[in-house]
């Protein structure tokens, strides 16, 4: 079971409302000092089984002040939470920059729920450990502060609490099968403690017997920890382990493509419909299979992602696949991690969305305008990693485009833009600022194939610089990707 400081002496009710009048006064001004700090702080408050784990989030929220503080609270996933991968509803409710957020019923609470309920293995709660680590360090890389508090009770105070409800409303089956399995659900609570606790996400755990106690060791942690982040002012994340690249590096400096091998505009025109015909039949599998399906489009300005996204949807129906065409982030998304906006989007089962640029921003036109340190963008290829595995093993189907043309090729295409009414519009100074770093995004783009490109979540690199080419070759890849995973 889980290792239990000693039990306090029991507090008198004029001690306890003495000391939290001191400790939510500082509580409120520590609220205060977070807003100015700029970094969200993610507060868990999980424990065992009628451990006074919603008590202690009540008086945490009397005491604090709601206009800066969320209570994120989860029962057992909904169905809107099923049709997508286990962390998202996880990201879709974090705290903006400057706020705190309680979570009760967390991702380390609901695994081990699941283990518990026999919903999923040993082997994949191992594995959602190692998930569970790398989601806290992505956000503590980042700056924010989490804390973590297990409340634990003693089997006799479990069995005492259960009695006093057992003939009320209250008592819930589940409240026999706690006793009945109290020495199993200790052992597993204990080793997935040990499991999830770092350096810097490490758990408090709590003696739960005596409510009063509870209650202020809880807040005095919290206050604690506020202070020694608050004082310690941004840490160094933890140096990263040794990475293994999961490809060969390729090289995407190319030469013009000469005219004699310019294809025929009508056979490419028949083979893309033969593959639109073949497209709609196995979306409409895929989708009866509930497989969601996610296509990431990066490449040169003007290399044509635009065309071969319209052609890839063109026999689709619309309300199958969204696009997200994705520019810079907002205020509200700038406040979060950057991979925030990422998992609010990604398809639920049976469907498909379609990124116009994504994450990959991080370690391309963010590293090479230093709008991302290089702690950063380096982190960022373990972490999108992580994010890809995450929905291959929820079934999606990733595929991801590199669009390649030669620098000369985007030189007559921005030309022919500048020269034609009806595109003007897509050619700014930025298109020519960013051609004018064409070798640091060539080192960035072959950093990103080499190090993300993985067996299930593979690059595909479209060489070519006839536009029917490459929208054949991008409906090309789709089937044969959509036939693989039909094919399981």
């Amino acid at each position: 079971m889980p290792s239990l400081s000693q039990p306090l002496p029991p507090l008198s009710k004029d001690e306890y409302k003495q000391r939290v009048r001191e400790l939510r006064t500082e509580l409120v001004q520590l609220q205060h000092q977070v807003r100015k700090r700029k970094k969200p702080v993610i507060i868990v408050i999980a424990g065992d089984d009628r451990s006074g784990r919603h008590e202690t989030i009540n008086a945490l929220s009397s005491w604090m002040d709601p206009r800066f503080l969320s209570i994120n609270a989860y029962g057992p996933s909904q169905h809107e939470d099923d049709t997508r991968p286990f962390f998202w509803r996880f990201w879709r409710d974090l705290p903006a920059a400057g706020q705190i957020a309680i979570y009760l019923r967390d991702w380390t609470s609901s695994s081990l729920v699941q283990y518990l309920n026999g919903e999923i293995s040993e082997k994949k709660l191992r594995k959602r450990e190692q998930y569970i680590r790398n989601f806290e360090k992505k956000h503590t890389d980042d700056g924010a502060l989490m804390i973590k508090c297990w409340l634990h009770i003693s089997e006799e105070k479990l069995r005492e609490r259960v009695a006093e409800v057992s003939d009320t409303p209250f008592f819930d089956k589940k409240d026999a099968l706690a006793l009945k399995n109290y020495p199993e659900a200790m052992k597993a609570i204990q080793q997935t403690i040990d499991a999830t606790s770092t350096h810097d996400n490490h758990w408090y755990v709590i003696n739960g017997d005596d409510d009063r106690n509870r209650n202020l060791q809880v807040g005095e942690i919290i206050r604690n920890q506020l202070q020694l982040w608050l004082s310690n002012g941004d840490r160094e994340p933890e140096p990263m382990l040794a990475e293994t690249y999961p490809s060969e590096r390729i090289n995407i400096n190319m030469d013009p493509e000469p005219e004699e091998n310019r294809p025929d505009k009508k056979e490419c025109k028949k083979k893309l419909k033969k593959l639109q015909t073949t497209l709609r039949e196995q979306v409409v599998m895929l989708q009866k299979q509930g497989i969601p399906i996610c296509i990431v489009f990066e490449g040169w300005d003007a290399a044509g992602k635009g065309g071969a996204v319209r052609r890839l949807v063109a026999p689709l129906d619309a309300g199958f696949y969204r696009i997200k065409p994705v520019a810079k982030p907002s205020e509200d998304e700038y406040a979060r991690n950057y991979m925030w906006r990422f998992w609010r989007e990604v398809p639920r089962n049976g469907e498909m969305v379609i990124f116009d640029r994504s994450w990959y921003g991080r370690v391309l036109v963010e590293r090479v305008e230093g709008f991302a340190s290089e702690k950063e963008w380096q982190r960022a290829f373990k972490e999108i990693n992580d994010f890809e595995e995450q929905l291959t093993i929820h079934n999606a189907v990733v595929i991801k485009f590199w669009i390649n043309i030669s620098k000369e090729e985007q030189l007559r295409r921005f030309q022919e833009r500048e020269n034609t009414e009806y595109k003007k519009y897509k050619i700014t100074e930025e298109d020519y600022r960013n051609r004018n770093r064409w070798d640091d995004y060539v080192l960035a783009v072959e950093d990103m194939i080499e190090r993300t490109s993985t067996e299930e979540a593979p690059w595909s690199v479209i060489n070519t610089d006839f536009k029917d080419k490459a929208r054949v070759m991008v409906l090309e890849t789709v089937v044969e990707a959509f036939k693989k995973k039909l094919d399981k």
